[in-house]
Formats: C-alpha cells, structure tokens, sequence
C-alpha cells in the first residue's frame, strides 16, 4: 500500500500546533513540520476540468463533500452550477468546468439487502461498485455506522459468507467489511490516473475525560481546541484496523489521516445548534474542520 508520505496528509508523524491569541481561537490549526498550500479554488477546478469526483460514505463524506462544494461556490460565484439529488447521489456540477463534485450515501460501503427473514447487513457483498468505479476521484469513509445498536441499528442480521449471525463483535464486523471493500478496490480500480482516498476516522466529543474534563457528556459549551498536538484520550481505536486493512493492499491508497487533528477540535461541533433537535457533537460545523480536510485533500492531490 502507498500510505501517503507527503507531510500534510501523514499527520500522526508530526504535531499541530493550536494558536491561541488573547484567549481567543484564530482557526489557525498549523502542521509544525511543514506548510500547507492555500486552497485554490481557481487552479482547482482548471486541474480537475472534465473529472469527476466522488465522496462515498455516510453523513461524515457529507460533511467533507459540503465543505469542498462550498469552497468552490465561494471562490466562484459566477459560476454555472448545475444541482442534482436523490436518495443516494447528491451531484455539485460546474459546466464551465464540466467538473462533478458527487457525493454518494453509503453507511457502511458493503450492502444492505433485504431478504426473507429481513435486512441483511453482507459483509462480503458490494454490488454499489459498479457506480463507483469510473470516477477520477474516489474518497472513501465508513465506521460511524458499525457500531450502533437499538432502533439506530440499519441491519436484522449479518452475513459473513456462508454464515448468518444476529450480531457479532462489530469491529470484526467493521475489520471484514473493510476488507472486503480493500478487495474490491485491488480488484477493480486499476487505472493509474485514478486517485483513491480513505478518509481516516472522524471522532466524536461525547465523554469530557478524553479531554480531561471528566463529568461532562458532550461538547456544549465548548468554546476552544484541545491545547498542544496531543489528545489526552489517545488514538482512536478505529484507527489501527483502517491502517491494518490499508498495508494489506496492492493499490495506491491515500490515507486522509484527520483523526488526531479532528480529536483536538471539540469545540468545532454544531453541538445544539443543529437540525436534529439533540446534542450533535458528531458532525462538524461548515464553514469549520472540514475545510482543513479539504485544504489536506487538495495539498494532496497537486503533490
């Protein structure tokens, strides 16, 4: 596997400084070992014209596919924007450019079937590949999804092969799935101009002693980064499978490592202040983080 070795995606081999000025955020999270081109939305779309390039994944690739849209809207407001939705792809077009900006809704990359006995969650099934396959860009994203229980849980039972299981140890589950979409990637994205990318796991802000803040619940009220490059909680545990999978393969994958950058932002979550009528502090703010994974996915795609 090609990890990505260009500094500004390899973030867990150097740290990020938080500048703090008068006890005021700056929204200035900066790499220490080296510096990060500006996004250029004008040199953007002209080294893209005629490609397409998708985002498939769950709210999470919403997020970063929305921070790049609206980057590009912002920069190039004149414009001719061509908008097309519906369940599963949500499509940002600019004709002068003939540039698609396509986000496709995939909760966990493997299907979802419905059979008899219900929703069958197929580890080792993904049929959405062949939409998938033809881009230029592929910037891919699961986890969230894996280990949700109750009435947020999208699946009856679980197919690994042969085997049906009402439940099982979700992060083998989630190491499987990713396997499977590893093989698939090997298997069929053989053209050298294509770019591929995982997006490294996007954490949540909901137990205050990662923060050393024990006692709170979320992140309301949070008003400033987690000081210094370190986050007291530790790496994700997501991360170690992700990187697991990614060494086993024969593709050029980039990894998009925005975990720990992403772990130090729990201020950055629309906490109240969004539209789900609870405490959000999963997604992220736009304009905010995502705009940092964005200026990391375009460093990376002009190296």
């Amino acid at each position: 596997m090609g990890l990505f070795s260009l500094c500004v995606v390899a973030l867990s081999l150097f740290s990020f400084s938080v500048v703090h000025a008068h006890e005021q955020y700056h929204n200035n999270i900066k790499p220490t070992d080296c510096d990060l081109p500006r996004f250029n939305a004008e040199d953007f779309v002209k080294r893209f014209q005629g490609k397409k390039i998708m985002f498939i994944g769950d709210s999470l690739s919403l997020n970063f596919w929305q921070s790049l849209v609206c980057l590009l809207h912002t920069a190039l407001p004149q414009a001719k924007i061509v908008r097309e939705a519906n369940e599963t792809i949500s499509t940002f077009k600019l004709e002068d450019y003939e540039l698609s900006v396509i986000l496709y809704h995939s909760l966990y990359l493997v299907d979802i079937e419905n059979d008899n006995i219900g929703r069958v969650l197929k580890l080792d099934s993904m049929k959405s590949g062949d939409t998938w396959k033809n881009m230029d860009v592929l910037i891919f994203n699961t986890y969230q999804w894996w280990g949700r229980k109750g009435p947020q849980k999208q699946w009856d039972y679980i197919k690994d092969g042969d085997k049906i299981y009402q439940d099982m140890d979700r992060t083998v589950a989630f190491r499987t799935g990713l396997t499977t979409w590893a093989n698939w990637v090997d298997s069929t994205l053989n053209s050298p101009e294509q770019k591929v990318f995982f997006q490294g796991i996007s954490p949540s802000h909901y137990h205050g002693n990662e923060w050393n803040e024990p006692g709170l619940k979320n992140c309301a009220n949070e008003t400033e980064p987690v000081k210094g490059s370190i986050y007291p909680g530790g790496t994700h545990p997501a991360t170690k499978i992700v990187k697991d999978v990614l060494d086993t393969m024969k593709t050029p994958i980039y990894l998009l490592d925005v975990t720990t950058l992403s772990q130090l932002r729990k201020d950055a979550h629309p906490s109240s202040y969004n539209g789900l009528k609870g405490m959000d502090c999963t997604h992220w703010c736009i304009a905010g983080l995502p705009d940092t994974w964005s200026q990391l996915l375009y460093a990376a795609l002009i190296q």
